[in-house]
């Protein structure tokens, strides 16, 4: 039996790439196929055993919270929904630590609903958890990422390294690219990358700590340094997730998204 029965989403983010779209609703409660963002993301946390999940919010994402409430151990979702505030818009890292006390100790998912995944044999945070179970360590979930769909993908870095089945043994984490681009394979055909979703050991909160204090002032406190840390303690695993990557976030990836959940709806 899986020891991950807790997951963290992290909804802060200002969605400034989806303002066409969203003309200012949080972009976690846009409707694909008929449901927010939002809903998809905790039906997949409760179809792979999360009972338990935390919703992190900026101040001014009220409709988010009320919308999480709504939804609290209805059918298919997670039997408690609770939420909290990311004050400053301080990064990833820092969303994730917000959720420190509600980890109680456990080893934590956290699925990020920028993210989504269809056509999957087991639900994406299912995949992880499935990682941690055998490994007992970080996991960082990664997808291949081809040439005909890198334009509706986000500007997430290459990971160099060698698949083995599902694992993939991660030789180095690059930096992100800008915060507007869209992926770059380079001159190469397709490329691994890291998506939105992770389990991460109670171990997790203190190394976020730690790269806290190696930034510069201002600087925000982004997953991969974090991750960059792990690695190079032995202490993150890769998982390639079976099943196609949408990125949601992104206005070409929000309609692809749309197009394919309303046609698996029919």
């Amino acid at each position: 039996m899986s020891g991950v029965h807790r997951a963290i989403i992290p909804c802060g983010g200002k969605g400034t790439r989806m303002l066409a779209i969203s003309h200012g609703m949080a972009k976690e409660l846009l409707p694909i196929a008929g449901e927010p963002v939002l809903a998809h993301v905790l039906r997949e946390c409760a179809q792979s055993g999360i009972e338990h999940a935390l919703i992190v919010v900026s101040p001014d994402k009220q409709s988010v919270v009320t919308f999480a409430r709504s939804v609290a151990g209805a059918t298919g979702m997670p039997a408690r929904i609770d939420t909290a505030v990311q004050m400053q818009p301080k990064g990833l890292a820092d969303a994730v630590r917000v959720g420190r006390s509600f980890a109680s100790g456990e080893p934590v998912a956290v699925a990020l609903p920028d993210n989504l995944f269809v056509d999957t044999p087991q639900p994406a945070v299912a995949q992880v958890i499935e990682t941690y179970d055998r490994e007992h360590v970080n996991v960082v979930g990664l997808t291949e990422i081809t040439a005909d769909i890198a334009a509706s993908r986000g500007p997430t870095p290459i990971y160099p390294g060698m698949r083995i089945g599902d694992e993939f043994l991660i030789e180095s984490i690059p930096s992100k690219g800008a915060h507007e681009s869209t992926f770059d394979l380079g001159s190469a055909r397709s490329a691994m990358t890291g998506v939105g979703r992770y389990v991460f050991t109670p171990a997790a909160f203190e190394i976020i700590n730690e790269v806290e204090r190696t930034l510069e002032p201002g600087r925000e406190l982004d997953d991969i340094p974090v991750m960059q840390t792990m690695l190079a303690r032995g202490e993150l695993r890769g998982r390639v997730l079976r099943g196609i990557f949408l990125d949601v976030g992104l206005p070409a990836g929000f309609r692809e998204a749309s197009e394919r959940l309303a046609q698996s709806a029919r």
